[in-house]
């Protein structure tokens, strides 16, 4: 196998584990010397993949999150806002935004990159002051999230538990 071949089937069988991969086995599957698969890593980490070492072996860092547009219901009081933030964030979710559709003035977008009880609870204490509005009271109805994880399955357990929860419009799940 050429060196080439080699480092894109290393390459490969990173990509595709979950879980990392020790350096012996690796050398094993590729045939070639412990040694030899440190060097390739190297040099594949110069390329710019985020190869990490760890003492359970080698582990491609995935930065790739997944997103999904909710529909929530607008909420009566601070309460239900703050269990549906709740909910989104520790089931593993980010909040990235809150969109409304204004009759007048058409859709309304604000960042709100949400992704931790910190985050939560300074949100909710801006909210709770006079001088701040909700974007949501501007719409009768309700409003949308742009939501992000690690994971479809974990978009999925989110929109499961917000359907529980009585928080999306019409088992909404876009």
């Amino acid at each position: 196998m050429k060196v080439k071949e080699r480092r894109e089937l290393l390459l490969s069988i990173l990509n595709k584990s979950a879980k990392p991969i020790k350096g012996d086995e690796l050398a094993n599957t590729l045939n070639v010397s412990r040694q030899v698969i440190v060097q390739d890593i190297a040099l594949i980490r110069a390329t710019g993949v985020d190869i990490i070492a760890t003492p359970q072996g080698y582990v491609i860092y995935n930065t790739k999150v997944t997103t999904k547009t909710i529909e929530c219901k607008n909420h009566v009081n601070g309460d239900e806002f703050y269990n549906e933030l709740k909910t989104i964030v520790d089931l593993g979710g980010k909040v990235k935004d809150v969109i409304v559709k204004h009759p007048i003035y058409g859709e309304i977008k604000v960042d709100l990159d949400i992704d931790s009880n910190r985050d939560i609870d300074e949100f909710m204490k801006k909210a709770s002051s006079d001088e701040f509005k909700q974007l949501s009271t501007l719409t009768k109805e309700s409003h949308l999230h742009t939501i992000e994880a690690k994971s479809e399955e974990i978009l999925d357990e989110i929109v499961s538990s917000l359907l529980d929860k009585n928080i999306l419009v019409n088992n909404s799940k876009k």
